[in-house]
């Protein structure tokens, strides 16, 4: 599809021969003015801009921002995965596997990869739960805990520079946008759940 820029907005015809006279000279377009006042005209003939278009800057601004943490966060050798999960056991301290899996929309073996080399660099504990004896929570070690702070300041640092490009009303309206398109999209609720 062409760019927006590039598209024109079909003008509605007035019939050529009223009473066999031409009345208007076909070889012009008629009157832009006509395209709104005409009865025919629906919102398909109304230049709109092209979902194609927002589809595609959307998942750049996404790739973009996605792109920017993992080089930032890359400077300590962590992966985004690994910093979302560095988070979120710095904030929910004997976190199952699985609900961490859960929490963060992470597919189980992804999480299980990237735990393992937490683990392996000695930033997260794995220990049996007291509760439920055939699961292990997860925790923070010292060093887990100054690694997850290093993420957190370049989350910061992330946030920051974004603020500074956007004002107010550019905020509301991607919270206004962000609000549809979630609900738009929004996962069917599991029927085991209870939803």
């Amino acid at each position: 599809m062409k760019p927006l820029s590039e598209r024109k907005v079909p003008c509605i015809r007035i019939p050529v021969h009223q009473y066999d006279a031409p009345v208007h000279d076909s070889s012009s377009e008629p009157p832009c003015a006509l395209r709104a006042l005409h009865p025919a005209t629906t919102l398909g003939d109304v230049d709109r801009r092209d979902p194609h278009d927002f589809f595609e800057q959307l998942t750049a601004v996404s790739r973009r921002l996605r792109s920017v943490a993992a080089q930032a966060y890359s400077t300590f050798e962590v992966g985004s995965a690994q910093a979302k999960f560095l988070r979120h056991i710095g904030r929910n301290s004997r976190i199952s596997q699985a609900d961490l899996a859960r929490a963060t929309e992470t597919a189980p073996t992804l999480t299980g990869r990237a735990l393992e080399t937490l683990i392996e660099r000695g930033w997260i504990r794995r220990k049996r739960s007291e509760e439920d004896r055939r699961q292990y929570a997860l925790e923070l070690t010292a060093s887990g805990q100054r690694a997850r702070e290093r993420v957190e300041a370049v989350r910061e640092g992330l946030i920051s520079r974004l603020a500074t490009v956007l004002d107010d009303r550019d905020v509301e309206d991607f919270e206004r946008i962000a609000k549809k398109i979630l609900a738009a999209f929004e996962p069917p609720s599991d029927p085991r759940s209870g939803e």
